[in-house]
């Protein structure tokens, strides 16, 4: 005669339940990452071999394009923009993270220029053309375009 413990076929459940959250939690995360441009929890065994650069311009309020390599009203890309190897973006880069990952966070970079640049007056938004080499394969135009300034 076996006896079972108190509480066993609860305890049973309990740990079956846990386990199944946690399988779907992970299944979840990695299923998510393939619609994601970061790719946070999806694994890749290889990164991509694509190159990006960028020329950005300021468009004034009257229509005017300027670029924007050496600096507009007291600001500099490169002291603005410092992170994800965007601050330099005149010179063909690795894609790091990714084609999609590197214009998603360059998009993120124009809009943050475009709203934290108080001292420049003159510039309705920025336009981006990157230039991207994906996998040695052919080069792909992306036009961004920033938010508009308010007034």
């Amino acid at each position: 005669m076996t006896r079972e413990r108190p509480g066993g076929k609860p305890r049973h459940l309990l740990a079956a339940l846990l386990m199944a959250v946690v399988w779907g939690a992970q299944l979840y995360f990695v299923v998510a990452a393939y619609g994601s441009p970061h790719k946070h929890f999806g694994y890749q065994p290889f990164s991509e071999s694509s190159t990006w650069e960028a020329h950005i311009v300021r468009v004034t309020h009257d229509g005017r394009r300027q670029d924007i390599r050496h600096g507009w009203e007291g600001y500099r890309w490169h002291e603005l923009v410092r992170g994800r190897g965007l601050a330099v973006p005149f010179v063909r880069h690795h894609a790091s993270y990714g084609v999609a990952a590197t214009l998603d966070y360059f998009q993120q970079a124009l809009d943050w220029v475009a709203m934290y640049t108080p001292e420049d007056r003159r510039t309705h938004h920025f336009e981006a053309r990157v230039i991207t080499v994906r996998n040695a394969g052919e080069p792909r135009v992306h036009q961004l375009r920033s938010v508009t300034r308010p007034r």
